[in-house]
């Protein structure tokens, strides 16, 4: 779909899975598209030390019209979502969210509750477990509407250093989840809106929850390692899963180390960004984002 990419941090669909948004851990938001070079929309001053950086975007409800991006950014004194249109001055939104060597890697997800921020624990566990931290929450911005919220409200918390939120792009009622890696297990959880989040899936052996997607009746999970993408099959539409994860097996050779990943407009295609320059094990056209065919439970071995 892409290439000669920096770090894939979100990756979102502007209408089919030939067309995309993605932003990078460098701070550039670029245009890609399968018949024309990569186009930058714009760059954000960001701090990269540690695991910081550009950790994630989201569109506006009403983007076609005013072409705000919402952003995730670690800078020298903290992490915070600051709201930008290409050519102007990013303006600050939220700010305060704890910033630590590590534990930066968050998430941002636009709902019919209004938008939604997934943070990591700033490098420190106990931090998530403090009701009067923002680390390592997922939370809702409240108060005068996203570009001037006065609360927040958390909707679960998080233990580990990254989490990812995802939901299926073409339905915004659909069900919101959030895939994390915590000290004890790596968990999909769905969250509700009045309730705890409630666990969909979990990976006991901790393999390193980095990103998820959602595409029609499948939830793709990325997880450290070459090729590492299982893929949950949503029973009507989800939460509930059904059956075992399938992992992705890949036959035409290795593209290595996958991150962030997202659903797409098409159905049955998820998109997802390698992380090669990071990982390790880079090509000369790393990092790269490419189109994911989630499996047919029906065969045998799982998806190729």
């Amino acid at each position: 779909m892409a290439t000669c990419l920096d770090t894939p941090t979100a990756i979102i669909p502007t209408d089919t899975a030939k067309h995309s948004i993605v932003a990078q851990r460098n701070g550039v938001i670029t245009y890609t598209t399968t018949d024309q070079p990569n186009r930058e929309i714009l760059r954000l001053d960001v701090d990269t030390s540690g695991d910081g950086g550009l950790a994630s975007i989201a569109l506006s409800p009403s983007y076609d019209q005013d072409r705000l991006i919402y952003a995730l950014i670690t800078t020298p004194t903290d992490n915070r979502v600051v709201r930008v249109t290409p050519g102007d001055v990013p303006k600050t939104i939220f700010s305060g969210i704890p910033k630590g060597a590590i534990g930066n890697l968050g998430s941002l997800l636009w709902t019919a509750q209004g938008l939604i921020v997934a943070s990591g624990n700033a490098g420190n566990p106990a931090a998530a477990a403090d009701p009067k931290s923002l680390a390592g929450k997922v939370f809702l911005l409240e108060g005068h509407g996203p570009d001037r919220p006065t609360t927040t409200r958390v909707l679960a918390i998080n233990g580990g250093v990254r989490s990812s939120l995802c939901q299926d792009p073409t339905n915004p009622k659909a069900p919101v989840y959030v895939a994390d890696e915590s000290p004890t297990e790596d968990t999909v959880r769905v969250l509700r809106p009045d309730s705890a989040a409630e666990k969909v899936w979990s990976w006991p052996e901790r393999p390193g929850a980095l990103g998820c997607g959602v595409s029609g009746d499948w939830l793709g999970v990325s997880q450290r390692g070459v090729d590492n993408v299982y893929f949950l099959n949503l029973k009507n539409g989800g939460p509930e899963v059904d059956g075992e994860p399938l992992r992705m097996l890949q036959t035409g050779g290795s593209f290595g180390n996958f991150g962030r990943i997202g659903g797409s407009y098409e159905d049955k295609l998820i998109l997802a960004g390698t992380v090669n320059r990071t990982a390790g094990g880079a090509t000369p056209t790393d990092d790269r984002v490419v189109r994911l065919k989630p499996p047919d439970p029906s065969v045998a071995g799982g998806p190729d």
